[in-house]
């Protein structure tokens, strides 16, 4: 069973393609998941008030069709099965019936302080669940070890960044990566995949590495003290 809401495309949302940007559509998915949470419980709020909160771990997406400003759509969520301390979710965002969008991801659940891990066999949670999306999300991505990757640039975490957990916002990965991916006028991103590794919390300078091979683009971010922070892998097509 799937948790389905009605959203209307605000004309902020798009970029200047006119298109709605990548982060955009997570953001549907994902204020979709948390509706879906509050209905079925816990949500969001609960969880983080018990000192646990949800971390994105893994997520693919794919754009079947551009998204215009004022459009309707039909945002669809749902838990899927889930084991050991990965939880898995799905997504699914469709216009007049037909999907334009899909994406499938894998979350840790931690304490809010102590950082520790959470299995799928300690809750009993009541999320509507339904059959996992086929999109190939590997158990480890991993770039490349033949794509040179260089640095491109370095990108410091402000306030418009964060959230309630003092991080970057996974929804804003999308579109700042794609800054790093050379001129996107006239483009648009058709399947992304990110692997956040660890969290950049606020005032962190990332340096940006990128690089591409056979028509594919990988950016890693790096966190100050060397480590990584998010590696992605971004396809795109002309409009």
């Amino acid at each position: 069973m799937k948790w389905s809401g009605e959203y209307n495309v605000n004309a902020n949302d798009v970029d200047f393609n006119n298109i709605v940007s990548v982060s955009n559509i997570l953001r549907y998915m994902q204020d979709a998941a948390n509706y879906a949470m509050e209905e079925d419980g816990p949500s969001y709020i609960e969880l983080f008030e018990k000192g646990l909160a949800f971390i994105l771990s893994r997520i693919r997406l794919s754009l079947y069709a551009p998204v215009y400003s004022h459009e309707k759509l039909e945002v669809q969520t749902w838990a899927c099965e889930s084991r050991g301390a990965q939880f898995n979710r799905c997504y699914r965002i469709l216009r007049d019936g037909n999907i334009v969008a899909e994406a499938v991801s894998v979350w840790a659940l931690c304490g809010v302080e102590d950082r520790r891990l959470h299995r799928v066999s300690e809750f009993n949670f009541g999320y509507r669940t339904d059959e996992m999306l086929e999109l190939d999300l590997p158990a480890r991505f991993k770039i490349p070890e033949d794509v040179s990757l260089r640095l491109v640039g370095e990108r410091t975490v402000e306030y418009a960044d964060i959230d309630m957990n003092g991080h970057m916002n996974n929804t804003k990965y999308p579109d700042i990566l794609c800054g790093y991916i050379g001129d996107m006028r006239g483009q648009r991103v058709i399947s992304m995949a990110v692997s956040f590794v660890s969290e950049a919390p606020l005032h962190e300078a990332l340096k940006v590495y990128a690089g591409s091979s056979d028509g594919v683009w990988y950016v890693r971010t790096v966190r100050e003290n060397g480590q990584t922070n998010v590696e992605a892998e971004i396809i795109t097509e002309a409009i």
